[in-house]
């Protein structure tokens, strides 16, 4: 891990904020104009993964492979996230009433509101940094606290997203499935346990997800110095990071697809060669 003293410490420091700057890139046009070029099959597979999760989930639960069906819960959170982070972007080409379809069905199946998650992260792409920044709050959190925190991050983002909102009945009606689909999983728990083993697994995912942000890799835990630019290195991680460990990357280019990311790289070195930047190599 190398380390550059950072010009904005202080102000992060006193604000208590991760805001990521906005970063002088190349134009795509000029290192990648076919970048966004055939989405479709992207988009294809990004939302028809967590649905082939899904269905693998189902049918493994019903025949009792629980070694089968619980990693696919896993694969259907993490997937769902990517898929509606896609869908909060822009960058898969579907139209704003598609968008917004998917976003409510996607978030549905993870018993997340994917409208108030629309909310949340675009105020973590804001330019307004007076209002601190919801996603990254978790990662003040002691090791004492984390506990309850990590419970708690799902819930505090969909309310602070609910506050902040202007669709805020979309958002209301999506917690109200949230919680149909809690009290249907109880009320079927004496005919099958299925329902109620998939939400509880998607609070576990949820939890995982939550401490990852508090104390992972792309985080200030255990950095000698704050600061928002950190870069992650990794190959295997990259698979379980569902190709979110190129976050400084993204930031940079938001509208591209992450997967595409990758493409970029060689251009964004004298970039962030520049920046006072954080590079974590994982061992894998």
């Amino acid at each position: 891990m190398t380390h550059h003293t950072a010009t904005t410490t202080t102000d992060w420091a006193s604000r208590g904020d991760r805001a990521i700057p906005r970063m002088a890139v190349p134009r795509l046009a000029d290192i990648a104009p076919d970048i966004l070029d055939n989405i479709r099959p992207l988009m294809l597979v990004l939302i028809g993964r967590p649905l082939v999760g899904l269905a693998v989930f189902v049918l493994a639960a019903m025949q009792g492979w629980w070694l089968v069906a619980v990693p696919a819960s896993f694969l259907v959170y993490g997937s769902c996230l990517t898929a509606t982070h896609h869908l909060i972007h822009g960058s898969l080409g579907l139209s704003p009433r598609m968008r917004h379809l998917w976003l409510g069905l996607l978030g549905c199946v993870v018993a997340e509101s994917g409208h108030a998650l629309q909310v949340t992260h675009g105020h973590h792409h804001r330019a307004d940094l007076s209002v601190p920044d919801p996603e990254t709050s978790i990662e003040y959190s002691s090791w004492a606290r984390l506990p309850l925190d990590a419970l708690t991050f799902r819930y505090r983002l969909a309310f602070w997203g609910l506050a902040h909102a202007r669709r805020k009945r979309v958002i209301r009606l999506e917690m109200a499935v949230h919680a149909a689909l809690h009290l249907l999983s109880l009320a079927l728990l004496p005919v099958s346990p299925i329902l109620w083993v998939y939400l509880t697994l998607m609070h576990v995912s949820s939890y995982v997800f939550a401490v990852l942000a508090s104390k992972g890799p792309q985080t200030n835990y255990g950095r000698p110095v704050p600061s928002p630019l950190i870069r992650v290195h990794t190959r295997v991680g990259r698979v379980f990071l569902f190709s979110h460990d190129l976050h400084l990357e993204h930031h940079a280019y938001p509208h591209v697809p992450v997967p595409r990311l990758r493409r970029l790289l060689d251009d964004l070195e004298p970039v962030f060669a520049e920046l006072d930047t954080f590079d974590v190599r994982l061992p894998a």
